[in-house]
């Protein structure tokens, strides 16, 4: 299910881990999946309303991604800041494509561009 993993460091200690998977389906919807993001970063369950307001999309290559950006509010236990996740959801062949970095939110917020131009580059 994983098919890549790379961990990217930055000034003062800050890091992200950058996490490209892919599962069968739609692996419980994307709310199911946004939750379960949001609790990797020591965040609570939301409604499907507020779902849609995380989410953006745009087309790539015929396809549609579904792009997901959260953060925590406050650090999690052993970090220094908050969290941050962008995930990109690709579906492709019947299966759903995850891009996903995952670190200190300046961090993330700083490697925002360079994370979406590679989700651009994806080709299958």
């Amino acid at each position: 299910m994983r098919r890549a993993n790379f961990l990217a460091g930055g000034e003062a200690g800050q890091s992200a881990e950058i996490v490209i998977s892919a599962f069968p389906g739609d692996v419980g919807g994307q709310l199911a999946n946004i939750n379960r993001w949001r609790g990797q970063i020591g965040m609570g369950s939301i409604s499907e309303k507020q779902a849609a307001d995380l989410t953006r999309s745009f087309e790539l290559n015929g396809a549609t991604v579904t792009m997901v950006d959260v953060t925590s509010d406050k650090p999690t236990a052993g970090k220094a800041h908050p969290q941050r996740m962008i995930v990109a959801t690709i579906p492709h062949n019947g299966d759903s494509w995850f891009f996903k970095i995952t670190g200190d939110a300046p961090f993330v917020a700083a490697q925002e561009a360079t994370f979406l131009a590679y989700v651009k580059s994806v080709k299958f």
